[in-house]
C-alpha cells in the first residue's frame, strides 16, 4: 500500500457565509450583513491525489470536523485486508480524526480525485453558533442527512445479489449527483470496477460480471466519457423490489442485565465488572476452595515421599558403612 503524502497546510481565511451561502438561509438580510464579516473559518484547497488530514490535528484552534465546500473527497477505511470506501461531497461534515478502537484496528486513507475545497470547523465556530443559532440547525440537518445516506449505503451492502447492489447504489448516487437525461439519469462520476466493489462490498471480478449483465439488459451502462447512465427501467426494477420480504423479523439485540439469584436484591460489596453474574462468582469461589484442598493434599503427599526418600538414603548409607540401622 502506497504511503499517503502529507501536504503542507496552505490555509486561508474566508467568510463561512461566502463559501457556503446555504448556511445563511435562515438569517434575514441584516443578520447576513453582520455575520459575513464575523463568521471567519479556515479554508484549504486540495489538488488531485492522496491527502492526509494529520497536519490539521496540530492546529491551535482545536479543529473538530471538516466540511466539504466543493469537489469530492474519497475516504477509505482499511480493515483486516478489506477496504470500505465512502464518497464525501459538498455539504458533508466529517470527523478528521476518528476515535481509535484498540480492539478493532483500522486505518483511514484519504484522496481527492480532482480538486476539492474544505472548511475546517474549529472552536471559532462556537462564537458563530452562539450569535446565530440557526446556523447550528442547518449544520445539524446536514449531519443527520449524511447519517441517513450512510444508513442507506449499509442497507445496499446487505442486498443478496451484486447486480441489485449496483442498481441500488447508482440510484443512491443519482439522487445526489445525477443529471436527468432523455433515456435515464446520468451519474457524472468516474468509478472503476475496483472502486465500485469497495463501495458495495463485492470483489472486482463479480462486479465486472454484474455490470456486463446489467448493460446487456439495458439497465446500467458506462458512457464514453466515463460517466454512468442509469436508465429509467432500472428505477422500475428497484421500486418493485422495495417491499418488506415475507418472514421478515426485527433485529434482536439487547444488553444483558446482571440477574440476581432467587429474586433477591443485590448484595452489598464492591461492584462487579460488567457481564459478571452472581452464579459465576459463586462457581469461581467453589473452584478456588477445591484447588486449595487439592493443594493441601499434594503438600501432605510430598512430605510423605520426602520422608521415605530420606529413610531409603539412611539405609543405603548404613549398608555402605557396614552398620545396622537402629
Amino acid at each position: 500500500m502506497a504511503a499517503t503524502t502529507e501536504r503542507p497546510l496552505e490555509l486561508r481565511p474566508a467568510s463561512l457565509f461566502d463559501i457556503d451561502p446555504e448556511l445563511a438561509e435562515l438569517l434575514d438580510p441584516r443578520q447576513v450583513t453582520e455575520a459575513r464579516s464575523r463568521a471567519i473559518v479556515a479554508v484549504i484547497d486540495l489538488g488531485p491525489g492522496p491527502w492526509s488530514p494529520a497536519p490539521i490535528r496540530g492546529m491551535r484552534s482545536r479543529p473538530f470536523a471538516l466540511m466539504v465546500v466543493e469537489g469530492l473527497v474519497v475516504r477509505e477505511l482499511v480493515l483486516g485486508g478489506g477496504t470500505a470506501t465512502e464518497l464525501i461531497g459538498p455539504g458533508d461534515i466529517v470527523e478528521h480524526d476518528p476515535p481509535e478502537d484498540a480492539l478493532l484496528p483500522a486505518h483511514a486513507m484519504w484522496s481527492v480525485p480532482d480538486t476539492a475545497r474544505l472548511a475546517i470547523l474549529d472552536d471559532r465556530l462556537l462564537a458563530i453558533l452562539r450569535a446565530w443559532p440557526s446556523v447550528a440547525r442547518v449544520l445539524l440537518d446536514r449531519a443527520a442527512r449524511r447519517e441517513g445516506r450512510l444508513s442507506t449505503h449499509r442497507a445496499i451492502a446487505q442486498l443478496p445479489r451484486v447486480d441489485q447492489r449496483l442498481l441500488a447504489f447508482f440510484g443512491h448516487l443519482a439522487e445526489r449527483w445525477g443529471r436527468v437525461a432523455t433515456a435515464g439519469v446520468v451519474v457524472p462520476l468516474s468509478l472503476t470496477h475496483e472502486t465500485l466493489g469497495r463501495l458495495i462490498g463485492a470483489r472486482r471480478p463479480t462486479v465486472s460480471l454484474a455490470l456486463k449483465e446489467l448493460a446487456a439488459d439495458g439497465m446500467l451502462e458506462r458512457r464514453a466519457d466515463g460517466s454512468w447512465m442509469l436508465r429509467y427501467e432500472a428505477f422500475e426494477r428497484l421500486g418493485s423490489s422495495s417491499a418488506v420480504p415475507a418472514g421478515w423479523q426485527a433485529a434482536d439485540a439487547r444488553p444483558l442485565a446482571e440477574p440476581h439469584t432467587n429474586g433477591s436484591a443485590p448484595t452489598a460489596g464492591p461492584p462487579r465488572a460488567p457481564g459478571v453474574i452472581a452464579a459465576d462468582v459463586e462457581a469461581l469461589r467453589t473452584r478456588i476452595a477445591g484447588l486449595r484442598a487439592q493443594h493441601e493434599t499434594q503438600l501432605s503427599h510430598c512430605a510423605v515421599v520426602i520422608e521415605r526418600a530420606r529413610e531409603i538414603r539412611r539405609h543405603a548409607r548404613a549398608e555402605r558403612d557396614g552398620r545396622k540401622v537402629a
